[in-house]
């Protein structure tokens, strides 16, 4: 008969930090599967950003330690740890580590047991694209041994171009919010003109805030400003796993406009890094 109990409870600070138990005497992760939506198998995964993972492995090799026993059975005790964490392809943490344990009493029927653990975790819908990696790391309590594994998933998420500083990418203009988006900027007058893009390139604090602001404005072929919005979008926020980009979609709304050329002029403030920059976008009206 089994008893066992897992804790997801918080790892004792330091416990990873220990001197380097000794390796390769058995311990080792074995059996890991995917599991989708409809709980179905998978021993590999790709997914878009915006989904959860869900991850389950078993482990063997560990040591079975007797225990006094109470009564007539004799029981074996096996203790291990565990680690769970999720990078990005920078090697960034997005998620908190999730640290469990597993404690349990084995009786003589319970030989051929091992543990089977769960893990998962939400990808954020704003994670870049490319090859993320579950590292896992298990702890031998009582063998004095430790074992690591590197999972790969595929997710598919934003293409970010790299950035050393401040940026607009991909500016895009369409006449629906839902598109299709075109980089072509020829529209009837008195169409609605939507436009797109990607600020990249902003710092990000210690403390893993983001804060952008933007203006937008209008000119027109004579660089008269005939529309102006300051300020008016500000992104201030703090999350473990801070974007890598800002998407921005709005309506430019020209009042009665004539045909002819006209300038989008887009302000970008970055608060944090103490970064500005003004971008000039043309577009074309036609009669």
């Amino acid at each position: 008969m089994v008893a066992w109990i897992i804790l997801l409870s918080v790892w004792a600070s330091g416990s990873l930090q220990a001197p380097a138990p000794k390796q390769g005497r058995g311990l080792r992760i074995v059996d890991v599967q995917f599991e989708d939506e409809h709980g179905d198998v998978r021993y590999s995964l790709t997914m878009r950003a915006g989904g959860e993972i869900v991850l389950t492995f078993r482990v063997e090799g560990f040591e079975r330690r007797n225990v006094e026993s109470e009564g007539a059975v004799p029981e074996e005790r096996v203790r291990l740890l565990y680690e769970a964490e999720l990078r990005d392809p920078q090697d960034v943490l997005v998620l908190p580590g999730e640290n469990g344990e597993v404690d349990v009493l084995l009786g003589p029927r319970d030989e051929q047991w091992r543990p089977k653990i769960r893990w998962s975790g939400a990808v954020p819908s704003y994670a870049p694209n490319g090859e993320y990696k579950i590292q896992l790391r298990v702890k031998d309590a009582q063998g004095d041994e430790e074992t690591t594994l590197s999972v790969p998933v595929r997710v598919r998420g934003e293409t970010i171009r790299p950035a050393a500083s401040l940026e607009i990418q991909q500016i895009e203009y369409a006449s629906s919010e839902s598109g299709p988006w075109y980089s072509r900027r020829y529209f009837p007058a008195g169409n609605p003109i939507y436009v797109r893009y990607k600020i990249v390139g902003f710092r990000v604090s210690p403390e893993k805030e983001v804060w952008v602001e933007q203006d937008w404005a209008v000119l027109d072929s004579e660089g008269r400003v005939i529309v102006i919005h300051e300020n008016v979008v500000q992104t201030k926020q703090q999350s473990f796993y801070p974007p890598r980009s800002l998407p921005t979609t709005f309506d430019l709304k020209l009042d009665d406009p004539k045909p002819g050329m006209y300038t989008l002029r887009i302000a970008i403030r970055d608060r944090v890094g103490e970064q500005a920059i003004s971008t000039d976008s043309n577009f074309f009206l036609q009669p």
